[in-house]
């Protein structure tokens, strides 16, 4: 008897530093289960290190006033493509600290190819578009990971609208440089094989460009939507699809006598694209 539980006892120590370790490493896996594939499952979308991507899209403008009673500025619109590419990275993703683990960097840059705008007599003027966004992105996974993740963003956006100066009022306004605050809100569902991406942010301009230069004490704004939908065709790549509209809106105190009325304006841009991306664990 004595003999069986000296052995028990020896049996139960060398067990006791194989359990302890096994707990130890438990934790971690068990942290980070959402980002490994387990039983032949993809990790979830919402918890890679990284993210990259490239778009190509067909972007417009529409640029319109209202109460407009000068002759010497009119609308505005422009057609093109437009490449882009894109990407966030979460630095400690692989960490076991909480919120740390979620907060990323975004940033994205697109620029139009081919576009021209057109001045008297139809001669073409030297035309360029670009849009660079960048700020910081947290990830919040309510329903765990086989469910959908919303996100918080804020940073700065830059667009970019430059039309050669031609000395004519009626094409040099369309020019702007928008260098806005932009907080966002973002939400990915997954449906099935697929999922639904959406998101809305808001715009506060702290630069406008030459638009705003023509008119009496201008005031803007602006939003912008999106809807995306992914498509996972590889281990950790999928196809996407999807459009995005943004409304720069103004105010102007204009008076009669002024060089330029009008009693405000719509600088509206969107786009449709088709793109691909990869998420990195």
């Amino acid at each position: 008897m004595r003999r069986q539980a000296a052995a028990a006892l020896v049996a139960l120590a060398l067990a006791s530093p194989s359990l302890a370790l096994a707990q130890s490493a438990a934790a971690p896996l068990g942290d980070r289960a959402e980002r490994k594939e387990v039983d032949g499952h993809p990790p979830a979308v919402g918890t890679e290190l990284f993210n990259a991507g490239v778009d190509l899209e067909i972007a417009g403008r529409a640029l319109s006033y209202s109460d407009l009673l000068s002759e010497n500025v009119r609308t505005y619109d422009a057609l093109a493509p437009m490449p882009s590419l894109r990407g966030e990275v979460y630095p400690l993703a692989r960490s076991a600290l909480p919120v740390l683990r979620d907060l990323g960097v975004t940033l994205s840059y697109a620029r139009a190819v081919g576009l021209d705008s057109k001045g008297e007599g139809g001669a073409r003027i030297s035309t360029s578009w670009s849009r660079l966004h960048a700020g910081l992105k947290g990830r919040f996974r309510p329903a765990g990971q086989a469910g959908p993740v919303l996100f918080a963003t804020g940073g700065l956006s830059w667009i970019d609208f430059d039309v050669a100066s031609t000395g004519d009022p009626s094409r040099d306004a369309a020019s702007v440089s928008y260098v806005s605050l932009r907080l966002g809100l973002d939400g990915r569902v997954p449906l099935g094989p697929v999922a639904i991406e959406a998101g809305a942010g808001y715009l506060a301009p702290l630069s406008m460009g030459a638009l705003a230069s023509y008119f009496r004490e201008p005031s803007a704004g602006g939003v912008d939507l999106r809807l995306a939908v992914a498509v996972p065709f590889a281990p950790g790549l999928e196809a996407r699809a999807g459009a995005s509209y943004t409304r720069f809106f103004y105010d102007f105190d204009s008076e009669p006598g002024d060089p330029y009325v009008a009693g405000g304006a719509l600088d509206q841009l969107y786009g449709v694209h088709l793109g691909v991306a990869y998420h990195g664990y």
